[in-house]
């Protein structure tokens, strides 16, 4: 290869990565809040979810972005996993336009007449409304033109190549089909951009460089190399997002195999077709083709097979925090028994209890040291609630036997309670108070009233089944004096001018009223609780005087 057809190489694919960039931002921009809204709202079934996953990629020209951006929503809580998995397969056809693009306009199209405007028409665009949505078109139709004239230059300079290269060198064999898969793979995990890959096969292709095999190899690896950025995305994130990136590799992986069992045949059917005169395509359009029919392929296999795919990714990349969010005590078969089921519930809810009542008391002792452990743990507690009142809702529609509606009826509002208590935290972390900003009264009379809430978890994590209801009462009445006290003593320093901002006066009484909260719904949760376990553990006899089911009735 001369100096000449390096430099032109180079040239040429730096003009199109460089249009393909302008374009793909361009287009994001442009389009606003079209690709989140889209993701969260039209992915509730397979087909929608496919439909959008090939929409948002033809749109952006980018099937890593619409995968980074699947992935993201997935990490975010925003998509399910069975959500982002048809998403990712949509965006695999998708991506198969950008081969289309090029073999039917970047080939035969005057590129003076259609590049070069773009460009310029483009830029004009972008000038004059810079950080607008139309600011952002004109950035993308100058990609466009840079594209395309990308297009040209590579196909010009292959075409150069391959005057002095014999065709035989480039016509196939498993070897060396195997050695292009690599080729397509490298530059595109290199370049992350399939785009970069398929546009290097298509004009090699066609400017008669390599055969038709050896450029569908070349496509092939590319298709693998888009996995890449996925797995890359996923190095931190959580676990359902590496599931996502896992699927989007067992589907590139699944449909290479496809595509390289079908490549001879495809060939042999082609060649066929061409010679009896039925189909006379170029060959840049024949491996455009082929790019979409094996994804096409691809997702006609998953429609069936997705289901245990998803089943079976479920079971791998298992955190922690996902193991102890599961019910450990919830029985399906036992929801037509219901005198069985609700003790189970309740065991489950006291699973749960626990995990709040650890939670908020090692945020309350250390409130500076432990915000990434309560916010691991409320993760978990709002997973397991979720089991939990599914369960409940569930059993609620069986005929239930006298004395379980109601304590049925406690479980459902110390639920409510628990999450309650987990908002407030959640709250609280987000809006702490930084003890330096406190005068030297308010600052301990806060600390004495979360230590005092701290020891009340703690005994009632150690006593939960024997907690009394008056005792509980009493605490409640406790918490209430000591919220007072605290006010008592922001409010005073206030007036005495020790707050350096009025602000930090607003901050330290809603840390206060978030503490007393959080007391409240800790309280009002363990007398549910026990209520319901008077109700299990006698359900024909009425609760005796100062009762935790008495005491709840005052609620």
């Amino acid at each position: 290869m001369s100096i000449e057809s390096a430099t032109g190489l180079l040239g040429g694919l730096g003009l199109f990565l460089v249009g393909m960039w302008l374009m793909t931002e361009g287009l994001k921009v442009a389009a606003g809040p079209s690709l989140k809204t889209l993701l969260e709202k039209w992915t509730n079934s397979r087909v929608k979810g496919l439909a959008s996953g090939f929409a948002l990629t033809a749109l952006v020209q980018s099937s890593s972005a619409v995968t980074v951006a699947a992935i993201g929503f997935v990490n975010a809580g925003v998509l399910t996993l069975g959500q982002a998995v048809w998403v990712i397969f949509g965006s695999n056809v998708g991506t198969t336009m950008t081969g289309w693009i090029v073999a039917i306009v970047g080939f035969n199209v005057n590129i003076e007449f259609l590049a070069l405007p773009l460009i310029g028409l483009g830029m004009v665009v972008r000038l004059t409304a810079p950080g607008t949505a139309r600011g952002a078109l004109g950035e993308a139709l100058t990609g466009f033109g840079l594209f395309f004239l990308g297009v040209a230059v590579l196909k010009e300079t292959f075409e150069g190549i391959a005057a002095g290269v014999h065709i035989e060198m480039f016509t196939g064999g498993f070897f060396q089909d195997v050695l292009f898969v690599l080729a397509g793979f490298v530059i595109t995990a290199l370049a992350q951009s399939s785009s970069a890959s398929i546009a290097v096969a298509l004009s090699a292709v066609s400017g008669g460089l390599i055969g038709f095999e050896t450029g569908a190899a070349m496509v092939i690896g590319a298709n693998l190399g888009t996995t890449v950025t996925g797995l890359l995305a996923v190095l931190n994130a959580t676990s359902n997002a590496k599931r996502v990136a896992a699927s989007h590799l067992i589907f590139n992986l699944t449909t290479g195999v496809i595509a390289l069992s079908i490549l001879p045949g495809f060939v042999a059917i082609i060649g066929w077709m061409v010679a009896a005169g039925w189909f006379d395509a170029g060959p840049a359009t024949v491996l455009a083709l082929f790019h979409t029919l094996f994804n096409v392929f691809g997702v006609v296999i998953f429609w069936f097979a997705a289901g245990r795919l998803i089943s079976w990714l479920e079971t791998k990349f298992v955190s922690a925090e996902e193991n102890e969010a599961r019910p450990r005590h919830l029985d399906r078969t036992l929801r037509d028994m219901p005198s069985l089921a609700v003790p189970s519930l309740l065991l489950e809810l006291r699973r749960l209890g626990a995990i709040v009542t650890d939670a908020a008391a090692r945020y309350l002792l250390s409130p500076a040291r432990e915000v990434g452990y309560v916010r691991r743990r409320s993760v978990v507690a709002v997973r397991l609630s979720d089991a939990v009142r599914d369960y409940a809702a569930a059993l609620s529609e069986v005929r239930l036997p006298v004395g379980l509606p109601d304590a049925l009826a406690h479980i459902l509002r110390a639920l409510q309670h628990y999450n309650g208590a987990v908002h407030e935290l959640q709250t609280l972390i987000a809006y702490a108070t930084a003890e330096e900003r406190l005068p030297a009264r308010p600052r301990g009379s806060l600390a004495r009233y979360r230590s005092g809430l701290a020891a009340f978890l703690a005994d009632v994590r150690l006593e939960a089944e024997r907690a009394d209801g008056e005792w509980l009462a009493a605490s409640g009445r406790q918490f209430e004096e000591q919220y007072q006290q605290a006010k008592q003593e922001i409010l005073s320093a206030a007036a005495q001018g020790d707050f350096v901002h009025l602000a930090y006066l607003d901050d330290a009484m809603r840390e206060a009223d978030l503490v007393r909260r959080i007391a409240h719904h800790m309280v009002r949760a363990t007398m549910r609780l026990q209520a319901a376990q008077d109700i299990v553990t006698a359900p024909a006899k009425p609760p005796p005087d100062g009762s935790t089911a008495e005491v709840v009735r005052n609620e």
